[in-house]
């Protein structure tokens, strides 16, 4: 038998090809499948996460795209673990991977993202390490169309309705998602879904600040951030701008020893506290570090990511509230 026809009868190969094969097809189609019901869960994160790859931004184009992500995710995965199909469905999956590759190839040559967002929001991948890990699940599914081209037509009615119940599975948890305050495109929105003030109760070492009272402006950011060093002129000339009206403090949760040399290095003027890990990833959530909170009396009124905000935009912020 030609090794580059599909057949039915599943007796002419080994059964040691058909076990490898099935189950290098049932542990990617599990991967695919978790990884499309995460991204479901999470559907907006997802799409900031396409939008960062800087690819594809415009909105009208990146939700629906995300949506059929998650869709062929769950329904290619659910097909690869049921072997709906095998041959459509695994040149279908490799493609979807030979995209997947551009896409981190791109991000990591051109530095667009640090989160492949493979996973959603729920594992942090470098496009790096995503590179790697979908080049050998790629792998993985060469071999497995090579070693063994067998068609499975019994049980395909039941098959086929077990890719058609991820897919809807998908799509359902995506709808039902996308209407979770936690899923709001506006991250102040988002931070008072956890608490009500959010960073009125804050324990910060090193600083003697009442966030309760008065307005500031909180930057969280992390010593080792290369985003963060390089933000500093811009945060020092923010302090000197804002120091009568909203005192400008930082926040992170470096050791003590990493804010001293981070404060030297970088010659930065402004107070940098020190709060915990858990306050800090609560308050920076799916945010950008440096990301800068404008707080009156407790609450937060706006919220910057990625770079300093400027002065004309404070100051909006501030008579908009």
């Amino acid at each position: 038998m030609s090794t580059h026809t599909f057949v039915t009868d599943e007796i002419r190969l080994p059964r040691w090809r058909q076990w490898l094969a099935r189950g290098l097809e049932m542990i990617i189609g599990a991967i695919l499948l978790l990884a499309g019901l995460l991204k479901a869960w999470e559907p907006m994160d997802f799409v900031r996460q396409i939008t960062d790859y800087k690819i594809i931004t415009a909105p009208g184009i990146v939700k629906p795209l995300a949506w059929a992500m998650i869709a062929l995710e769950c329904g290619l995965g659910a097909a690869l673990i049921a072997g709906y199909r095998r041959r459509q469905v695994l040149p279908l999956a490799m493609g979807l991977f030979v995209v997947f590759l551009g896409a981190v190839g791109w991000a990591w040559v051109s530095g667009a993202t640090a989160d492949c967002g493979c996973f959603g929001s729920w594992a942090k991948r470098t496009p790096a390490e995503a590179f790697a890990e979908d080049l050998l699940m790629l792998a993985a599914l060469v071999v497995a169309w090579f070693i063994y081209r067998v068609e499975t037509p019994r049980f395909h009615r039941m098959r086929f309705g077990v890719v058609c119940l991820a897919m809807l599975a998908g799509l359902s948890l995506t709808g039902w998602a996308s209407r979770s305050v936690r899923q709001s495109t506006d991250p102040v929105t988002r931070l008072q879904a956890q608490a009500q003030n959010p960073v009125s109760n804050l324990n910060i070492t090193g600083l003697a600040v009442d966030l309760k009272t008065g307005t500031h402006l909180i930057m969280l950011m992390d010593t080792g951030c290369a985003h963060c060093q390089a933000s500093v002129p811009a945060f020092n000339q923010l302090l000197t701008q804002q120091q009568s009206t909203s005192p400008l403090i930082a926040l992170c949760s470096n050791m003590e020893a990493e804010v001293t040399m981070f404060k030297k290095n970088f010659q930065a003027q402004f107070p940098l506290g020190r709060i915990s890990r858990e306050d800090f990833m609560r308050l920076l959530e799916r945010g950008d570090t440096p990301r800068t909170l404008l707080v009156k009396d407790g609450v937060i009124r706006k919220i910057w990511d990625g770079n300093a905000p400027q002065e004309t935009e404070i100051g909006q912020a501030l008579a908009a509230n």
